[in-house]
């Protein structure tokens, strides 16, 4: 069995894309699961489409520069990289997320029910707005990197053929490239104009055409598929899939516009435009199931409260957030009615659940969960260090889901973490990073 770094066991191989493989591996020191991504050893012979292995290592390079620059719940976690020797000498080491893509699902099925697509469409679109606050674009948004979980929620992978603007980011396209996936490329993708944030818009318009007719919008060989996209038109949802309502196919449809200007003209805007046509489908179907209390011997009631929060911590820091999250939920409410002497366990709990929530995917849930503690926080001491976590979990929450409220709650924020934590601190950083984002809107 192959080592690398003499710490992580490959186990078995999960994917293999154009630049890298991804393995399911073992961390030996830390005795968990997770997911190894190397280059691909084909590609470091033969890189092709103009490309030099030193092209192929600083995409990758890259890539986990992106990854652990981002936080966000529909992202895989960057564990750890090396990012210096050779092409065979580099990998990542990120979560490692259970579940099946969305090309495999549509493989199975040929559609996506309409509630579930537009959970994923919106979860897709709220990393989307993420990535290009910085700006990022993704490029290459298609169901094989549309992941969803167990849970239901989704993560978004692959970063490695994503573009970084401004001038202290080089570009690492050379002029000619042709970089993405075809069947989702948008036309000035084919034209040598510039990508923008709509060109990602466009491919989530191409995933949601495919997820609600059971095909994408243009089929056939690539010569013909490109030419769709730059000249064509698709045929009409309405036709593939009748009783589809006539604001979602309108949606779609602005999404897949020929002109980038024509599109959505951000994915925050998009967002509040798809939020309403969720509405309906949060309340009849899921793309994150509600968790149930399970039956097996993790959540006995006659185990002690300690024994059951004990855990619950380490299903949570083990990254088994589906699992602790049901566990959180009885002790927050079980020790709430033991009485006063508990409350701090009880807050500490319930904490904990909305992180639960917000891993999974719930973000609006989560965001709820938080306010709703920080009201019963007790407030004569600003640095007691549950009701600053909580505090800053709100303002990053709203930061992410576009809130006016984030801009003031940031800067209240700050600078209280500035002269308590130091401006050095992860946590001092990432309210400064959303606090930069929030004002820069």
């Amino acid at each position: 069995m192959r080592r690398i770094n003499n710490r992580y066991e490959l186990r078995t191989l999960l994917g293999q894309g154009s630049m890298g493989q991804v393995w399911q591996a073992w961390d030996i020191h830390l005795k968990r699961a997770i997911a190894i991504k190397v280059i691909s050893p084909e590609r470091l012979a033969n890189p092709g489409q103009g490309l030099t292995t030193e092209d192929i290592m600083a995409r990758f390079r890259r890539e986990a520069e992106l990854g652990a620059r981002f936080t966000h719940p529909n992202i895989p976690v960057l564990h750890d990289a090396e990012l210096q020797g050779g092409g065979k000498d580099l990998y990542m080491v990120w979560e490692l997320v259970l579940g099946r893509n969305l090309s495999e699902i549509l493989a199975d099925n040929a559609r996506v029910p309409l509630g579930q697509a537009l959970l994923i469409a919106q979860q897709t679109a709220h990393v989307l707005a993420s990535l290009h606050s910085y700006p990022v674009i993704h490029r290459d948004v298609k169901p094989a990197n549309i992941m969803i979980t167990d849970m239901g929620s989704v993560k978004i992978l692959d970063l490695g053929i994503a573009a970084v603007f401004g001038t202290a980011n080089p570009q690492l396209t050379q002029p000619g490239q042709l970089l993405g996936t075809v069947a989702y490329m948008a036309p000035e993708q084919f034209s040598g104009k510039p990508i923008i944030p709509q060109t990602d818009l466009y491919a989530l318009g191409c995933v949601m055409y495919e997820m609600l007719a059971g095909q994408p919008p243009y089929t056939g060989d690539p010569v013909v598929i490109m030419d769709g996209h730059r000249n064509g038109t698709p045929v009409p949802l309405q036709i593939l899939h009748p009783d589809l309502p006539p604001q979602v196919t309108e949606l779609v449809m602005s999404l897949l516009a020929k002109e980038p200007t024509k599109r959505p003209a951000s994915a925050r805007i998009f967002l509040d435009q798809l939020d309403p046509l969720c509405v309906t489908a949060r309340e009849t179907t899921s793309a994150t199931p509600q968790m149930s209390t399970p039956t097996d011997s993790t959540a006995t009631p006659e185990l002690p409260a300690a024994i059951r929060k004990g855990q619950a911590l380490a299903l949570f820091h083990d990254g088994h957030f589906g699992k602790a999250l049901p566990l959180y939920t009885a002790l927050s409410a079980e020790l709430a009615e033991a009485g006063p002497d508990h409350a701090t366990d009880a807050a500490e709990c319930r904490a904990n659940a909305a992180h639960c929530h917000l891993r999974l995917g719930n973000v609006e849930h989560a965001l709820g969960a938080y306010i709703s503690l920080a009201e019963t926080l007790p407030k004569d001491d600003p640095l007691e260090p549950l009701l600053l976590d909580v505090q800053c979990e709100i303002a990053l929450l709203q930061e992410m889901t576009g809130r006016p409220a984030a801009l003031e709650s940031l800067a209240h924020l700050y600078p209280i973490l500035d002269a308590h934590l130091g401006r050095d601190a992860p946590r001092t950083s990432q309210v400064r990073a959303a606090l930069n984002r929030a004002a820069a809107r």
